[in-house]
């Protein structure tokens, strides 16, 4: 290997062909970003175990709120799918993030024990792919920024969550 380098790179590396950048650490990224902007307190796991991303407190009750988050495949056509990994959630929330098309939903656990391996989240198009409107049954949990300033994206996205929260409490307490 030539230490020498070629012109305009650093000493002794040789440029590489670039690399598709992760996806999946993209659209966990940007969720964190959103927390952070709206001023919650975050933590991430230092070992991605047992399918928490993102630990969240809650800026008024203080509850520590563990997150899932998924994404669509990358060149994947059926953007609301996604394959069940789990038994039963370890984590509070699943945050299913569609990047290209700034939508997604914040499902609680609660919503996330059925039969099967598959969910779809998003209701089948013309083509026959699960792209088109969320379906009924995740209606409520479904976040749509594309039409928000981007400046606001981070505290609208919080309310949001906040508000599946709230109804995912009230639930929880009549059960």
């Amino acid at each position: 290997m030539s230490l020498e380098s070629e012109p305009g790179s650093p000493l002794g590396i040789q440029p590489r062909k670039m690399l598709k950048p992760n996806t999946a650490k993209s659209a966990e990224l940007q969720i964190i970003i959103w927390f952070l902007e709206a001023g919650w307190e975050l933590f991430t796991p230092v070992a991605d175990l047992y399918g928490t991303d993102v630990v969240v407190r809650h800026p008024v009750t203080r509850e520590l709120l563990a997150i899932q988050v998924k994404h669509k495949q990358p060149g994947s056509l059926n953007e609301g799918e996604l394959l069940r990994t789990w038994a039963e959630p370890s984590f509070d929330y699943l945050v299913f993030f569609v990047p290209a098309r700034l939508r997604g939903l914040v499902v609680p656990r609660e919503k996330l024990r059925k039969a099967g391996k598959m969910f779809i989240f998003y209701s089948r198009d013309e083509e026959g792919y699960a792209r088109g409107a969320v379906r009924p049954l995740f209606k409520e949990y479904a976040f749509e920024l594309g039409s928000v300033a981007a400046d606001a994206r981070a505290v609208t996205f919080v309310d949001f969550f906040s508000k599946v929260h709230a109804l995912s409490r009230s639930i929880e307490t009549t059960v």
